[in-house]
């Protein structure tokens, strides 16, 4: 049977090695199977791949123990209670203030007069509220003044102030308020926390500022006298905060004094009378009020206050007081008496008299 060059096509001899015409070469001999590989061989073989699944086992072993580690740590994070610091402390007033529309009305309402009524008489003598009245002139919220007598027996002369109808749209109820909402500018007080044994505590100084503006005070060349006229005028608040729940939080005075005293009584049970108060004060003070001691007004009078009395020139009034934060509030016992408000400066060394939310006088401590 004839064979041919698979390359050119020319025919060879059977047992030819190359091809006559091209060289190519043909009936090449077929490779020689390999060599069986010895048992040792191939366990040796088999040993690199044993030990990259084991690698592999341990790098997965060990990727399931960092996540279980990192996940322990990022539970007890989450788990622990929130740190006491300028963060946490404005978080907690923020929310309180958001929360408590009260609260937040104090801050930013004027109820000092009858805002609702269309027309606010006011008497020729009183400068104090015409003076007040003509700021709001001056902002669009009245009208100008118009002097009336007051007829009767004994005719006095008096100032009308016509609502305008901005004055109507400024008015929220029968408040007359100078923006929507307040946040924290600056907090201090997270670097003072008690520790009262079944609760933390502390007592935070806040500095707000004003959110959502009202459109006539923003635009008041009188920004800073009708400030004045707020019961915080300056915008700085004293606040009771606790840990509760593991998160800081506003709380009222008389809880705080009711964790004032379940840690004093679980740190001293034994303590009884006087010496419970005692410790209860020093713990927290909640004896007395920032007003006590004696006070020279600008017309040179001297008032004292004590714990439960007023004494004006030697005369002495029983009175009531109840404090928060610098200001304290007196209602004299007996008919007749109005309440004022006195706000002590953070030094102590001023104070500013305040009727109805007007502010009267200013009062400086005479020292002994």
């Amino acid at each position: 049977m004839a064979h041919f060059c698979t390359k050119c096509g020319t025919a060879h001899a059977p047992g030819a090695r190359f091809c006559d015409e091209c060289g190519k070469a043909v009936n090449a001999a077929p490779a020689p199977a390999p060599a069986s590989v010895p048992a040792a061989a191939a366990a040796a073989a088999a040993t690199p791949a044993l030990s990259g699944v084991k690698r592999r086992h341990v790098m997965i072993a060990g990727g399931v123990l960092a996540v279980v580690i990192v996940a322990g740590g990022a539970l007890a994070w989450l788990l622990a209670p929130e740190a006491a610091s300028a963060g946490s402390f404005s978080r907690a007033i923020d929310a309180h203030l958001a929360a408590d529309e009260a609260a937040r009305d104090k801050l930013l309402c004027l109820t000092n007069l009858p805002y609702q009524k269309e027309e606010i008489r006011v008497a020729s003598y009183d400068s104090s509220t015409r003076q007040w009245l003509d700021i709001l002139v001056r902002s669009g919220l009245y009208a100008a003044p118009v002097e009336q007598s007051s007829g009767g027996w004994i005719a006095q002369s008096q100032f009308v102030y016509a609502l305008a109808a901005p004055g109507k749209a400024a008015l929220r109820g029968d408040k007359l308020c100078v923006a929507k909402g307040v946040k924290v500018a600056k907090v201090s007080g997270y670097d003072q926390v008690r520790d009262l044994g079944a609760q933390h505590v502390a007592m935070a100084k806040a500095t707000l500022t004003l959110t959502d503006e009202a459109a006539w005070f923003a635009k008041s060349a009188d920004r800073a006298l009708i400030l004045e006229r707020l019961p915080d005028g300056d915008l700085q608040v004293r606040l009771p905060l606790a840990l509760v729940d593991k998160q800081w939080q506003v709380i009222d005075e008389t809880q705080m004094s009711q964790a004032a005293m379940s840690g004093v009584i679980g740190k001293a049970s034994a303590v009884q009378g006087a010496g419970m108060l005692d410790k209860l004060k020093s713990a927290f003070r909640f004896g007395g009020h920032p007003a006590v001691g004696k006070w020279q007004a600008a017309m040179g009078n001297v008032l004292e206050f004590t714990s439960d009395s007023v004494i004006n020139n030697g005369t002495s009034t029983k009175a009531t007081f109840t404090t928060k934060g610098n200001t304290v509030t007196i209602a004299p016992e007996g008919a007749g008496e109005a309440a004022m408000d006195i706000i002590v400066s953070d030094d102590g060394s001023t104070a500013q008299i305040s009727m109805g939310g007007v502010r009267v006088t200013t009062l400086r401590r005479v020292r002994n």
